[in-house]
């Protein structure tokens, strides 16, 4: 799926609510409204079981209360509380639609506020409790529209959990931003107008140590690719002069060995982004991430997401792998109008263009926080 200039601002919303707590009820209403959804919940389980839900969007107070006091037990959407992290599922994927529609939470709960589906993702899964996101659709089921925002949007609401969770347990935000950046696997690099590197976590400095994809010269940061280069310096220089419509871009670098990274430089010109960008003298901050296959998320998982048969996800990864058509023909051992003919129904299946937009894909499945 090709980011639009509103789900960019989205993503933007999303890590100032995860600086800002009072601003996840606005968020998670633009997440609803982005998806085609008609409510949608965070819920919090603690180590005890006990659900709480911390926003909420679109439902009736009076429905949010008989669901924590009545009806959350016979909920088949806790079933994903079982579910990998970050993977999205339907109430199909736990029950049969027809037998959902004759159980009592269906009947007394789910039908009187118009609902038939839900998109369910398990955000954070730890000893001390976890998250998940519910988005509830009116009228139908989860459709492609649905399942490719919150694609999308889900390692970023992962990684605001992630960083919600580490800024609770600190008083100061100059002094929990240091921890945090170095706990996440993404290298993280703040930069002022010119491209001036003000901060760098412990990733970001082990690549620009290897001065492959990423270097410093003089301080000021150099990618390897001209082209990304010149659009790093045209993205921070509008930035810098308050252009609203600079909403953040995507870069795509290849290193000398031909392994692939992501990057993503997301504006510190809003809310709390801003006062951390001050406290920096920074006026944007790069997310950079290897797209590779060491990542937790079993190859199996991708299939099932996407729907996948074996012969696509081998396609899937030896594109990421390997390269292009030729290259993986060769690798595979096929023909290359039968590679095409997989990554056609790839794109298809992912809601992608590119054989970049596969490697961006992949990428933000990488988990955030270094294990």
């Amino acid at each position: 799926m090709e980011p639009s200039e509103e789900l960019l601002s989205l993503v933007g919303d999303i890590y100032d609510a995860a600086l800002d707590d009072s601003l996840w009820t606005s968020t998670l209403g633009s997440i609803v409204d982005l998806a085609g959804g008609q409510s949608g919940g965070l819920v919090r389980i603690g180590a005890a079981g006990e659900a709480v839900i911390s926003h909420a969007v679109g439902v009736d107070p009076a429905f949010v209360q008989s669901y924590i006091e009545t009806y959350e037990p016979f909920d088949p959407s806790r079933a994903v509380l079982h579910a990998p992290v970050g993977q999205i599922q339907t109430i199909g994927d736990w029950i049969d639609v027809d037998e959902f529609r004759t159980t009592m939470f269906y009947n007394e709960w789910t039908r009187p506020q118009g609902l038939e589906d839900a998109a369910n993702i398990l955000l954070d899964k730890s000893a001390a409790g976890l998250s998940r996101l519910s988005i509830m659709k009116a009228g139908g089921l989860v459709d492609r529209r649905m399942y490719q925002v919150i694609s999308y949007i889900t390692p970023h609401m992962q990684r605001a959990m992630h960083v919600r969770q580490k800024l609770q347990h600190q008083n100061a935000l100059e002094t929990t931003s240091a921890h945090t950046l170095d706990a996440l696997r993404a290298a993280v690099l703040l930069l002022d107008a010119v491209g001036h590197i003000t901060h760098s976590n412990a990733s970001a400095r082990d690549i620009l140590e290897e001065a492959d994809v990423l270097r410093a010269v003089h301080g000021r940061l150099v990618t390897s690719d001209l082209n990304a280069d010149r659009m790093l310096r045209q993205a921070l220089a509008s930035t810098a002069h308050g252009d609203r419509a600079t909403m953040g871009i995507s870069l795509h670098l290849t290193a000398r060995d031909g392994s692939y990274y992501v990057g993503h430089l997301v504006p510190l010109t809003a809310g709390r982004r801003q006062m951390f960008g001050a406290s920096h003298e920074a006026c944007a901050v790069l997310f950079v991430s290897k797209a590779a296959l060491d990542t937790i998320v079993a190859p199996d998982l991708i299939r099932k997401l996407f729907k996948l048969t074996p012969a696509e996800l081998r396609v899937f990864l030896s594109i990421v792998e390997v390269g292009g058509v030729p290259d993986v023909a060769k690798s595979v051992g096929v023909a290359e109008t039968t590679i095409k003919t997989h990554l056609a129904r790839i794109f298809t299946k992912t809601g992608t263009k590119r054989q970049a937009d596969l490697v961006r894909l992949l990428a933000a499945f990488t988990p955030p926080i270094k294990i």
